[in-house]
């Protein structure tokens, strides 16, 4: 696990035998673990990041260091400073044998015909590489079949549409994956044939769901495995040995779906069930054989906690808390919840009350960033710093957002500030009607897009909101064809093209610095200056909209933070002016 000791980051080792800790490898903050795989049992491969000028987060290098788990022999394998150096970007895939990686890498050629994604394999002792195979595709993924055989390359093209490439057994050439399944469809793995294809996708039958179907590669022959009928299935559990134990779905609360009730594993599955059955639980990583896996389990109230699971003796052990500061007793309970918005589309959300209080209460509503992305059951730091302040706080997946479905994610494009928005207001008037939200002390919070929501969405209901805060959001639609890292994107400006409003004039519409006349609800601005995502452009943009008003506002910019802060003091400071904001003109919750 990756932790500090003495201000400098490590990486900590524990002994099975005991659980003890092991051995302590030290790093540096200008190269530090961004995050690291086990390429053998003695061996890690650590992917590099430095913290350089004035950034305040570190950045991925895209180097490779490979060095063994009592911190002797670190090499640099892959990058610029290994042996063989290469300007470019890896990723481990998987370890091939006792001394060699498969590596993912993404060229840094300005020239496109040289940025073709490729595998190579690298001896995790010396550095050597050999070229595996490159695709057809620039800034593809790679997905490997059980003889480690680079078969499917994921990307995009200039349009923003997703392509896959498929190359056959035996065949050196790439070709266009042609299957009965939408666009968006993902191989996830390989089943014990060579050419049977796990794939996560729809099909004409399933409105635009995506399912877990088996595909014959050479038959173009598939079956329906899974589908939930109204949520996706976000992914699916497969053994090494290509066998499919179930899929994991996520509608309001977590499910795992167990298909293979033969399965080894079928019986560990019932138990984690049966022991966490309202927490999501995951497995993070797993021996040869499964001899012993590692899983966490969190849910809204439980922070993060690992565990270790031993075949042999059919035992789950506790190994360490993911934030052991926190008291998971003091943490407010979180329920799902579903409504009906005012066209009539079903959407789902949660929400999290202060102990003992269920009505009538100060409320705080955070839209999610994306927009086309989605909160889930699991523990948010901010959600709880909230709660157990005494502020009720509500959550939706409004339209738009990601995992019920493709018509339901586009139903979302074009309508940023508009039916999204209705989704997040008609969300809180259930919360009011309901009994648990006072009308007259509700406030609005999100960062990104969450950002822009808190500021939009009192454009469109002046009255219905006390208070909002805007964390590192977009308030210009049109600035993000020309700032921030989407626009550098080869597919950015498609990506815009495809989920903004279509004209100029629909966009001029739906962005708040056109429209701060119509805000009445006090605002607290919160910004990075060097955000690659929503570019510190749009803070300034906002500011100047409410200067030329002589709206008032409050102002929190930090040098050298980006989108979110990262500085544990600029995140302290920020948290308890949230809450003095929220007393301000929420009034401060009984206690």
């Amino acid at each position: 696990m990756s932790t500090e000791f003495e201000g400098e980051p490590q990486i900590a080792v524990l002994a099975l035998e005991g659980r003890k800790l092991s051995s302590l490898i030290r790093f540096s903050h200008t190269s530090q673990p961004g995050a690291f795989e086990w390429a053998n049992n003695d061996r890690l491969v650590v992917s590099l990041a430095i913290r350089s000028g004035l950034s305040e987060s570190p950045l991925f290098t895209g180097e490779l260091y490979a060095i063994n788990r009592d911190g002797t022999r670190g090499k640099h394998i892959f990058g610029r400073r290994a042996v063989e150096p290469r300007y470019a970007s890896g990723m481990m895939l998987a370890p091939d044998g006792d001394d060699h990686i498969l590596v993912q890498v993404y060229p840094w050629s300005r020239n496109s015909s040289d940025r073709l994604t490729e595998v190579v394999r690298v001896n995790i002792n010396t550095g050597k590489t050999r070229r595996v195979v490159r695709s057809d595709l620039r800034g593809a993924n790679f997905l490997l079949d059980r003889d480690l055989e680079p078969r499917f390359a994921i990307g995009a093209d200039d349009m923003a549409n997703q392509i896959i490439s498929v190359k056959q057994v035996g065949e050196l050439g790439w070709s266009n994956f042609e299957s009965p399944f939408d666009s968006d469809s993902t191989p996830v793995g390989f089943a014990d044939n060579p050419d049977h294809v796990y794939v996560l996708g729809a099909t004409g039958q399933d409105n635009g769901v995506n399912g877990l179907y088996r595909y014959d590669l050479k038959t173009n022959e598939y079956e329906r495995l899974f589908h939930k009928g109204d949520a996706d299935v976000q992914s699916a559990a497969i053994d090494g040995d290509g066998e499919l134990i179930g899929v994991s779905t996520v509608k309001a609360y977590p499910e795992f779906h167990l298909i293979n009730e033969e399965h080894e594993l079928a019986g560990l599955i019932g138990s984690l069930q049966a022991t966490f059955p309202k927490d999501t639980v995951t497995i993070t990583s797993t021996t040869k054989n499964n001899d012993y896996i590692v899983l966490v389990v969190s849910s809204p109230n439980k922070t993060p906690e690992y565990y270790l699971y031993t075949r042999d003796t059919n035992r789950i052990e506790f190994l360490f808390d993911a934030f052991p500061w926190v008291d998971d007793a003091m943490l407010a309970p979180t329920t799902a919840f579903e409504l009906q918005a005012r066209d009539g589309m079903t959407l789902y959300g949660y929400l999290t009350l202060p102990k003992g209080q269920s009505k009538n209460l100060p409320t705080v509503v955070i839209p999610h960033g994306g927009p086309h992305a989605r909160d889930y059951w699991r523990y948010d730091p901010m959600v709880q710093h909230l709660a157990t302040a005494g502020y009720a706080v509500l959550q939706v997946n409004f339209r738009g957002s990601t995992g019920y479905g493709r018509p339901f994610m586009e139903a979302g494009y074009g309508e940023w500030g508009r039916n999204i928005q209705h989704d997040i207001i008609d969300a809180t008037r259930w919360a009011i009607k309901d009994g648990v939200a006072d009308p007259d002390r509700i406030a609005i919070y999100g960062a990104s897009f969450g950002g822009y929501s808190a500021v939009q969405a009192p454009i469109l209901e002046p009255d219905l909101y006390s208070a909002a805060i805007a964390y590192v959001g977009v308030y210009d639609l049109d600035l993000l064809y020309t700032t921030g890292d989407i626009e550098t994107t080869r597919w950015g400006a498609a990506y815009l093209d495809k989920t903004l409003p279509k004209t100029e004039d629909e966009r001029k519409a739906q962005s708040p610095v056109h429209r701060v006349k119509e805000l009445k609800t006090p605002l607290f601005i919160v910004h990075g200056e060097d955000d690659p995502r929503a570019a510190y452009d749009h803070a300034l943009a906002l500011k100047d909209a409410l200067d030329e008003i002589d709206y008032p506002y409050e102002w929190l910019v930090k040098d050298g933070e980006g989108h979110g802060f990262y500085n544990v003091e600029n995140r302290a400071e920020l948290n308890k002016k949230v809450l003095d904001f929220l007393a301000k003109h929420l009034s401060a919750p009984e206690s």
